[in-house]
């Protein structure tokens, strides 16, 4: 046989496969349950206050630099959609939403406490927890749905559900032992709040692929804007340890989560 024979019916055998299952169609999911994680990815600055007075002994006034911003945090997805038809459906999702902060301190007047040096070094850096709940419900819209890799489009409201401060802040120092032989660590507040836990409006829009991989199991890939509403400080305190001026405004994180579907019904698709 020649060469060039072989090389054809190679070919043949790879691509015919493919042909086949490009006639073929995917099982069109109508009531599926998925699981997803991802992450926020969110770096806008929240609040940034550049004079904060700090009284420390003496009846001395150092000024402090403080700043909130987002960080990137986990995020993950329950979620129910139902199909009645082929294109538009209905979704119910609980989400776990990663909105965690980082702190930024620094020093723009010090009469040389050593207070104040370990309180701001102890607020620099610093991480705050990211645990938010949202609860939503919204509509998506799928084209292609025959298709085993088909993309789609979403939009939720809801409610978030969170017990994290974006307001409250503190530092630690170290207790002189004149005070306590053990030099024991304590807490500074520098802002408070009377009340961190917060039920707020909640809104996403989102978009993404589905792809078919399996008799009954689905893999997705997407991406989406979160939109909630969070307290932030607006101006600064004559002395630590009070309730700062703040107001609530809106802020977006987006995110990304790769999802996997169980189809508990489907509608079989057509073969040509």
């Amino acid at each position: 046989m020649r060469a060039s024979s072989l090389l054809r019916i190679l070919l043949i055998a790879t691509t015919l496969p493919a042909s086949l299952a490009a006639q073929a169609t995917a099982d069109v999911a109508r009531l599926a349950l998925s699981i997803g994680i991802g992450g926020t990815f969110a770096g806008g600055t929240l609040w940034n206050i550049r004079k904060q007075a700090l009284v420390v002994d003496a009846g001395d006034t150092d000024t402090l630099s403080l700043s909130r911003s987002l960080r990137s945090s986990l995020d993950v997805v329950f979620s129910g959609t139902y199909f009645p038809g082929e294109h538009f459906g209905f979704n119910v999702e609980a989400q776990i939403l990663g909105i965690g902060t980082r702190d930024a301190c620094s020093l723009v007047y010090t009469q040389g406490q050593a207070l104040t040096n370990q309180v701001c070094s102890s607020i620099q850096g610093a991480e705050n927890a990211a645990t938010s709940a949202s609860l939503s419900v919204g509509g998506i819209y799928r084209v292609l749905s025959q298709h085993v890799v088909h993309p789609y489009v979403r939009a939720n409201a809801g409610m978030l559900i969170t017990q994290q401060s974006f307001i409250r802040t503190s530092g630690t120092y170290k207790v002189p032992p004149t005070v306590t032989p053990d030099s024991e660590q304590a807490e500074l507040q520098i802002y408070t709040e009377d009340q961190s836990s917060s039920i707020r409006p909640y809104l996403s829009v989102g978009m993404g692929l589905v792809a078919v991989v399996g008799r009954g199991y689905q893999l997705r890939v997407e991406g989406r804007d979160n939109w909630t509403w969070i307290p932030v400080i607006t101006g600064p305190t004559s002395h630590q340890g009070i309730v700062p001026p703040n107001t609530i405004r809106g802020e977006h994180l987006f995110s990304l989560t790769v999802a996997f579907d169980v189809v508990l019904e489907r509608r079989h698709g057509r073969r040509y």
